[in-house]
């Protein structure tokens, strides 16, 4: 899609380009409600369901705003660079959160941070060469494990006893798994295109 394309397409539609983009960006307010809540809120029943909604709303806004995008044919390269980015700022802060009340461990939000630096930058090396810098599927499987991984990890206290604290580092370390290898198919393609010179 060219940069005509997108201006033609916010002329004829821009309160449904706005309404697309908020969608997509109310991820990280909610995501920074999320952190203050589970931070700074005394642990309780009504802490962890409004948590636990929170959760549910930003996943379901990531899950939905591509689909109606399409649907409604407001899908544009913009859409496609905000989208990867509120995903990484809202799960980025989220984890921040988890990791803070002890319910992942702190190498998860790093892992995730330098995950994202680094297809950051793959993607850029990708863009100058010309070459696609859409999501690839094995970021999509790690989108899919970090969402399940968040409400796991939230409800962890409760079922942690019941069997046993390896459940607790089994989550971090697939998650970390995941988030890691999630990263090398970008590495890979973008040094195919350093070497396609």
């Amino acid at each position: 899609m060219d940069s005509k394309q997108i201006t033609n397409g916010f002329k004829n539609n821009p309160r449904g380009y706005i309404l697309i983009q908020s969608v997509t960006l109310v991820r990280i307010p909610l995501s920074v409600i999320f952190f203050v809540i589970l931070t700074a809120c005394k642990e309780s029943t009504l802490t962890l369901v409004f948590a636990l909604c929170l959760l549910l709303l930003i996943e379901t806004t990531d899950a939905v705003d591509g689909h109606i995008a399409r649907h409604f044919n407001l899908a544009s390269e913009y859409g496609a660079i905000l989208d990867p980015y509120a995903d990484s700022i809202s799960r980025l802060i989220i984890y921040s959160a988890l990791a803070s009340k002890n319910l992942v461990l702190l190498l998860v939000p790093l892992t995730m941070a330098l995950r994202d630096i680094t297809v950051a930058y793959a993607r850029i090396l990708l863009a100058k060469k010309n070459q696609s810098v859409s999501a690839r599927i094995s970021g999509k499987i790690k989108a899919i494990v970090q969402a399940i991984g968040s409400f796991l990890a939230i409800l962890g206290p409760f079922y942690w006893d019941r069997i046993g604290n390896w459940s607790f580092y089994a989550l971090s370390w697939i998650i970390i798994t995941v988030t890691f290898l999630s990263s090398i198919e970008y590495i890979r393609d973008a040094f195919r295109a350093i070497k396609d010179k």
